[in-house]
């Protein structure tokens, strides 16, 4: 169904949900966080549970060299300080994705973002490091991702002096030879966005020399959805251009509306953000690293968590969803028996509202519960008897607002399964 245009702006959103046609898993990209240098070694100190809460699958940490004082002269190491944090990630039901940074200061040629003085110490500080955890500690699944926007912190270059092709290549020698008993992934590079001249050098380069390359990662910080979709359609050109590249997962690795801290990040734009972004990379990427935690661009306690609270209430089951409009996207889910819809209108210029008819198609002649959560808070709920096979409401939606609405059969409602 189609709805007016406004003005010459936009689509009107009419939103159906087909409640008898599973797509299959869904998909939960937005399970990841990323925390930044800011409070790195105690912000999950009092923020563990707030982080379980929202069955938080990985946490994205990097300066794990200069931040934790790993590597000694002589090339010895001490993870005491970085296990520390590890054991708090895994302690929230998370993994740690490890952003492989910045080079330690007995190897380097000067400084935390310098070439080694020899390439192959850097190997053997990335062969240690993913001994040490997907060995020695046994953590399944870890993520070791090679520096953390190279582009800014060393000013790498694709080619060049200073190149990172060479940073990459020698990671992925030392990650050979580690000696593990745990699977593990490698990639890369994490720029502070996605640059044609890194996409077209790197690929190339990978499949020239046969290095591993499990995820492809960059950094996205803007407000139009649009680029998020036009990254992803990016890479996917190079990944689908060779065999080679198949099993290759896309990881964004740090994302948020804005890479300045404050401003939009801390408001309810930011919340309609991550919510329009998780929904238009369902099935596009594996993992979108909300930034950060806590501290300055922190999420705990802000209009952010707040929409990763409705998207960790949805169900494991993805339904067919039509009706997407200019502003208004929307997703579903079955969950149990309970038919679910999450409702973002996503408008960065905070300006337009919308009422949003909402359709369940292909339901018994029953009773039903309908739950509506709001995104800031506050719930309501109503009993609706239908015999017909469809039923609509009108859902008014202001500006970066969004509305989880939970079809629930009347005897399940009294008796919900347990998930």
């Amino acid at each position: 169904m189609s709805r007016l245009l406004v003005g010459a702006e936009g689509r009107l959103a009419a939103i159906t949900v087909e409640t008898d046609h599973v797509l299959g898993p869904m998909p939960a990209p937005w399970r990841a966080l990323a925390q930044g240098g800011d409070e790195l070694t105690t912000f999950l100190d009092n923020t563990s549970g707030q982080v379980a809460g929202i069955k938080t699958a990985y946490i994205r940490i990097d300066h794990i060299y200069d931040g934790f004082d790993v590597v000694k002269p002589g090339l010895q190491f001490d993870w005491s300080r970085l296990d520390t944090l590890v054991d708090k990630i895994r302690a929230a039901g998370a993994t740690p994705f490890l952003s492989l940074s910045y080079m330690p200061l007995p190897i380097s040629k000067s400084d935390i973002v310098d070439e080694p003085k020899d390439w192959n110490e850097w190997a053997l500080v990335v062969q240690r490091t993913i001994e040490h955890f997907s060995g020695d500690k046994s953590i399944p699944n870890m993520y070791y991702e090679v520096w953390n926007e190279p582009d800014l912190f060393g000013k790498w270059t694709m080619g060049g002096k200073k190149d990172y092709r060479t940073l990459y290549a020698y990671a992925a020698r030392g990650a050979a030879r580690a000696r593990v008993t745990q699977a593990f992934k490698l990639g890369g590079p994490a720029t502070t966005g996605l640059y044609k001249n890194w996409l077209d050098k790197f690929f190339p380069f990978i499949l020239e020399n046969k290095l591993r390359l499990d995820f492809f990662s960059w950094h996205r910080y803007d407000s139009n959805i649009e680029k998020y979709q036009e990254d992803v359609a990016s890479v996917d050109q190079w990944i689908e251009s060779h065999p080679y590249f198949a099993s290759v997962e896309k990881v964004i690795s740090e994302f948020g509306p804005d890479s300045e801290k404050g401003g939009q990040n801390d408001t309810r734009v930011g919340a309609a953000h991550l919510l329009a972004v998780a929904r238009e990379l369902l099935f596009k990427i594996k993992y979108g690293f909300s930034f950060s935690v806590t501290g300055q661009w922190g999420i705990i306690g802000k209009p952010r968590y707040e929409a990763l609270r409705l998207l960790t209430a949805l169900g494991n089951q993805r339904l067919a969803v039509t009706g997407d409009g200019t502003w208004v996207k929307a997703f579903g889910a079955k969950k149990g028996e309970s038919y679910q819809v999450l409702v973002v209108n996503y408008d960065p210029r905070g300006s337009h509202s919308e009422v949003v008819p909402v359709t369940f198609t292909n339901l018994e002649a029953r009773n039903f519960v309908l739950k509506q959560t709001n995104l800031l808070g506050g719930t309501q709920q109503t009993e609706i008897a239908t015999d017909e096979a469809m039923l609509q409401r009108q859902v008014p939606l202001t500006a970066n607002s969004a509305v989880l609405l939970e079809l629930t059969p009347k005897t399940q409602a009294a008796n919900p399964k347990p998930q």
